[in-house]
């Protein structure tokens, strides 16, 4: 009798343990990887693009590292449309399109991480005194990349800055 009472315990204790592990790592942030690499901007204002979206755009526009360099560069390729891209890397943030005294380039501080979403602050190049906290929402399941830039100034006050990206393959070299 006092085997079983004993087995009984130690299968609760197990039970709690297993509730108590799946709890906490529910709620616990995940270790989401960050994007890196070249991303093409997604145009239409207004529309919050699908995969499909994204795929149907760089199948359009066959986007690559080396064009993206020469619009970087302010070099546009020879018979191009405008394409604008973001460059992404561990510590640097670097789209295509900033302007001089923009808020959109500049060093990257990566913080906490929950789900698909990736917390950080942008300190702009040309702004060094302000911080700049933002989000990248980036699913591995899907092309599109999300940036979010919060109460970045203007002249019409703070506001939030949205942006999609599209992620594609690119096979040239650069």
């Amino acid at each position: 009798m006092l085997g079983i009472e004993r087995t009984r315990r130690a299968s609760l204790w197990q039970l709690f343990g297993f509730l108590l592990g799946a709890s906490l790592s529910s709620i616990a942030p995940a270790a989401a990887k960050v994007p890196t690499g070249v991303f093409l901007w997604f145009p239409e204002r207004g529309v919050v693009p699908s995969s499909a979206d994204c795929d149907a755009l760089v199948r359009f526009t066959r986007p690559s590292r080396e064009k993206a360099e020469a619009w970087l560069w302010g070099r546009a390729p020879f018979g191009s449309d405008v394409e604008f891209y973001l460059f992404l890397d561990q510590s640097r943030m670097e789209p295509t399109y900033a302007a001089e005294g923009d808020y959109d380039a500049g060093t990257l501080r990566f913080g906490e991480t929950r789900g698909d979403e990736i917390l950080f602050e942008l300190v702009p190049d040309d702004h060094p005194t302000v911080t700049i906290e933002g989000t990248i929402v980036a699913p591995a399941d899907s092309s599109v990349i999300t940036v979010i830039l919060r109460n970045v100034p203007s002249s019409n006050g703070a506001a939030d800055r949205v942006s999609y990206f599209c992620r594609f393959e690119d096979d040239s070299e650069a």
